[in-house]
């Protein structure tokens, strides 16, 4: 089989994990901040009444910021697996940063899109979709950078 159809299928491999670990690591952040949310804010009164929504937004916004610190590290990982098996490293770098690139903007969409979706009444202070799309941006070319040095890293080790 040629280059082009391994990048291709190698691709499409880092762009599936990605979309798997995004689905996993969004319903952890579905359940956690829900949980919170309803053990914290709900039916508050007094002072938990008054703080609870910031609280609840602050929770949302770390729960979101630390899935997509995870994607370089995702990104890190499989461009090693990935890359290791790769012709040579101008094909390892490539196929491993558009591939990680593309999975981590879909990784990213998923979490935020679960997390964002989940919000219930207590998060009337939390961030809305589009308050996400500068980190995504920044997670998706990160990702992307990692995913290809790191591939290329394991062109030349594996």
């Amino acid at each position: 089989m040629g280059g082009d159809l391994m990048r291709v299928a190698e691709t499409g491999l880092l762009v599936t994990c990605f979309a798997i670990i995004g689905a996993g690591v969004g319903l952890v952040g579905v359940v956690t901040t829900g949980w919170v949310e309803t053990a914290f804010a709900a039916e508050a009164t007094g002072d938990a009444e008054r703080f609870g929504p910031i609280f609840v937004a602050q929770l949302y916004l770390s729960v979101t910021a630390a899935a997509l610190v995870g994607a370089p590290l995702v990104a890190g990982v499989l461009g090693m697996l990935v890359g290791s098996r790769a012709y040579d490293a101008r094909e390892a770098a490539s196929t491993c940063g558009v591939g990680s690139g593309v999975g981590a903007l879909g990784y990213g969409l998923i979490v935020i899109g679960l997390v964002v979706g989940s919000q219930g009444a207590a998060a009337d202070q939390a961030y809305g979709f589009s308050d996400a799309l500068g980190a995504l941006a920044a997670t998706t070319v990160g990702s992307g950078v990692v995913g290809g040095m790191t591939g290329m890293l394991g062109a030349w080790v594996g």
